[in-house]
C-alpha cells in the first residue's frame, strides 16, 4: 500500500514520522506542552480516554514526558498528529499492552467526522508492518471504551476484530486485536478509499 505525500507543513526541528493525504504524524517537542494540554482538557474528547475526563495541566505535562521518553528510547509513542496547515489536530500511535502495540488516537472535536481517524489507523497498520516491533507479538490490538461506537467502527474498518471485553487502566473496554499475516500488507484500504466513506 502506497501512502501518498501531500501534507509537508509539520513545522522545524520535527521527525515526521508518516505522511497520509491529509495528515502527519511528528515527533514531540518540550514545546508541544500547551497543545497538547488544549486537545486533553475538553471533556468531550476526554470522554472515552483515560479515565474519562480532561487531564490537569499536570497530567498533560506527565504525558507529554512519556511520550518524549518513548519516542527516544523505543522509536515509537502516540505521536503528534498535524494537518496540512502544520495545525496540531490531535495525537495516534501506539502504546503497548499484552506483549504488543495497541493502537490509538485522538482527535480535536472539530475534526471529528472528516475520516481522519480512520486515514490515520490505515498509515498507522502500514507503519507497523514497515517496522516490527522487537521483543513484542507482530499482532496489533486497540481498546475501545465500552460504548464508543463510532471509534469500534474505525478499527472494524482498518481490520481490527473484536477478542473481548478487558480493563484497560481501570476502566471497562472492548479488546480489539489485528492478527499480522503475511498477505496482510496488500490487503488493507488505501488512504484514497477510505477518503471516499469517512467516519
Amino acid at each position: 500500500m502506497g501512502v501518498t505525500c501531500e501534507c509537508e507543513n509539520t513545522g522545524v526541528n520535527r521527525r515526521v514520522v508518516l505522511t497520509t493525504r491529509r495528515l502527519a504524524l511528528t515527533t514531540w517537542l518540550p514545546s508541544d506542552l500547551d497543545e497538547l494540554a488544549e486537545l486533553h482538557s475538553d471533556p468531550e474528547t476526554m470522554r472515552f480516554v483515560g479515565h474519562g475526563r480532561p487531564d490537569t495541566v499536570d497530567e498533560a505535562r506527565a504525558r507529554l514526558a512519556g511520550y518524549l521518553d518513548e519516542q527516544d528510547s523505543r522509536g515509537w509513542t502516540k505521536w503528534r498528529m498535524v494537518d496540512c496547515d502544520g495545525k496540531m489536530i490531535g495525537r495516534a500511535g501506539f502504546g503497548e499492552a499484552y506483549s504488543r502495540r495497541d493502537l490509538a488516537y485522538t482527535l480535536l472535536r472539530e475534526r471529528w467526522g472528516q475520516g481522519l481517524a480512520t486515514e490515520i489507523g490505515v498509515a498507522l497498520v502500514d507503519w507497523h508492518l514497515r517496522h516490527r516491533p522487537y521483543g513484542l507479538f507482530d499482532d496489533l490490538c486497540a481498546h475501545v471504551q465500552v460504548g464508543h461506537r463510532n471509534s469500534a467502527r474505525v478499527l472494524e474498518k482498518i481490520g481490527f476484530a473484536l477478542v473481548d471485553q478487558r480493563p484497560c487502566k481501570g476502566v471497562p473496554c472492548d479488546y480489539f486485536e489485528l492478527p499480522v499475516e503475511a498477505d496482510l500488507h496488500d490487503e488493507l484500504q488505501t488512504p484514497q478509499s477510505v477518503d471516499a466513506d469517512p467516519v
